[in-house]
């Protein structure tokens, strides 16, 4: 079982993301669908307004992700329970945010439950970033992972680096203890993955020093891997993105019925996402696609893919009004 499913009847695909921080209705989740078999040009649905808002922890909703659960035929939308505006604190947000991980599901993807939010990460944790899960057979469960800084106590005024956790679930209501899933002795966020065959392909930033070469991993690491608990993952592309964008986090990637995946890089704090393409393997050669016409403004977010008839569901579905605050 994978979050992504390369059946050809899965031929559109349905976009989450946010807005910035420096809209006051931009951290919550907006829905679009993708004009045809490959997610190069899109449709927002509700105006391009958000379509699922948090009411609940911090009352912002960032860096969605979406899941089909093939066991139980629900969708799962997983968010960051963190909203910056107005105040623009990031250290607050780094050193005492949210535990906790914002969660939706929905049997159809139009009516969607009330947002709940569970506490996930451990309480040495300052932030909790970025959630996705991954379908695991080795340990028949889902993993959540996410990012947190791991302080040494309540004094926070020390800074840290950004480790990924994880934690098992069934049901995205009950979740096993937290763990460290990579550690690198600096900065790694917003982990993703995508299957090729028997291999497992792993998406990360990876903030790694390197004096010599100050642009050095600020864009998008690929590793390659034979399961989400293989320790020794293998660098396959490094840095994708640079020479293309100023910077790169969020990762979105997906493959579309006719075996090219697709790669969305948000350049963040400048122009939001970016695609991405390669017609190999995931590890290999990622070029720009110039042309793609994304949504205004999207962010970190995630692709599913999805049926025609699913995708007209969507783009006919009577949305919330959206001037509603």
């Amino acid at each position: 079982m994978s979050t992504t499913d390369e059946s050809a009847a899965y031929d559109r695909f349905l976009l989450a993301y946010f807005l910035d921080e420096h809209d006051e209705h931009g951290e919550q989740v907006r829905f679009a669908v993708s004009d045809g078999p490959a997610p190069v040009s899109w449709t927002a649905l509700n105006a391009g307004e958000p379509v699922l808002r948090s009411d609940v922890g911090e009352h912002g909703a960032r860096d969605p992700f979406l899941l089909r659960d093939h066991r139980t035929g629900v969708f799962v939308l997983l968010a960051t329970d963190l909203r910056v505006w107005p105040t623009q604190d990031w250290d607050r947000a780094v050193r005492h945010g949210s535990r906790g991980i914002l969660v939706w599901t929905s049997h159809d993807l139009v009516s969607w439950t009330a947002p709940y939010l569970v506490r996930v990460a451990p309480p040495e944790a300052g932030n909790t970033w970025a959630p996705k899960a991954i379908w695991s057979e080795e340990r028949g469960c889902w993993m959540l992972v996410w990012a947190s800084a791991l302080f040494a106590g309540e004094d926070r005024s020390a800074g840290t680096y950004q480790r990924i956790m994880a934690a098992p679930t069934q049901d995205f209501v009950t979740f096993g203890p937290a763990e460290v899933y990579l550690d690198l002795g600096h900065d790694v966020i917003d982990a993703a993955f995508l299957h090729d065959g028997p291999d497992w392909y792993r998406f990360s930033v990876n903030t790694r020093p390197v004096p010599e070469d100050p642009g050095a991993g600020t864009h998008i690491l690929v590793e390659r891997g034979t399961s989400f608990d293989d320790p020794a993952y293998v660098p396959v592309a490094v840095d994708v993105g640079r020479g293309d964008l100023q910077r790169g986090e969020g990762p979105a990637v997906t493959r579309s019925a006719d075996g090219t995946s697709y790669l969305l890089v948000d350049e963040f704090g400048l122009r939001g996402y970016h695609l991405f393409a390669t017609d190999g393997p995931p590890g290999g050669s990622w070029r720009l696609v110039p042309d793609a016409r994304l949504p205004s403004g999207a962010r970190h977010g995630s692709l599913l893919p999805i049926t025609s008839d699913e995708a007209e569901r969507l783009l006919t579905a009577n949305w919330p009004d959206p001037h509603h605050s």
